[in-house]
């Protein structure tokens, strides 16, 4: 069995005619680090799934880069907002490391939905996932001190600590490289 039906049986049961009618819609793409898995300015509206590797999302805003979120092994990534609005991303996706993703049409799957309940389920499931994401970042910066959000990326997100570089850390947590080594260094 595919390592994202695997993961995807783990969110919803799923048939095996679901399993195979997804599966052709699929395909696989390599990125080197550095290359782009979505370019601001440029519409992408497929899903990817992160076989393995870990890609960056970014904005750019007065020359600095700003990061808002990252991926690793076995998470899906798309720009959804420009996806559903039917607009182009603001934000970037980059690779950090060579990444292998396998990838399919939020198009296609939305139409692949109409004719199975299980899969809608599954569609759904994975959209309130991903509004859940953002809602937890975005209360996590009105409610919680930079200190509070780094205690919680210890607990929640080791992979970050252990694979990003400190810059990119700091700009997650909307914070200063320095202000983010302090924090370090009273752990």
């Amino acid at each position: 069995m595919s390592k994202i039906i695997q993961v995807l049986k783990k969110i919803a049961p799923l048939k095996e005619e679901d399993c195979r009618r997804l599966l052709n819609l699929t395909s696989a793409v390599q990125l080197d680090k550095g290359d782009y898995w979505i370019q601001p300015g440029k519409k992408n509206n497929n899903i990817a799934f992160l076989d393995n590797g870990y890609l960056r999302k970014f904005f750019e805003y007065d020359g600095n880069e700003i990061t808002d979120s990252f991926y690793f092994e076995n998470d899906f990534c798309t720009d959804l907002p420009s996806i559903i609005g039917n607009t182009l991303p603001h934000a970037g996706i980059i690779a950090m490391q060579k990444t292998s993703l396998t990838i399919f049409s939020y198009n296609e799957l939305n139409e692949l939905c109409k004719s199975s309940p299980a899969l809608e389920h599954l569609f759904r499931v994975m959209i309130e996932f991903t509004f859940l994401r953002f809602y937890n970042r975005t209360v996590s910066f009105i409610m919680k001190s930079p200190k509070e959000r780094y205690d919680e990326l210890l607990v929640s997100s080791p992979k970050i600590l252990q694979n990003a570089a400190q810059y990119h850390i700091a700009s997650y947590l909307g914070i200063s490289p320095q202000h983010l080594s302090r924090l370090r260094a009273k752990k």
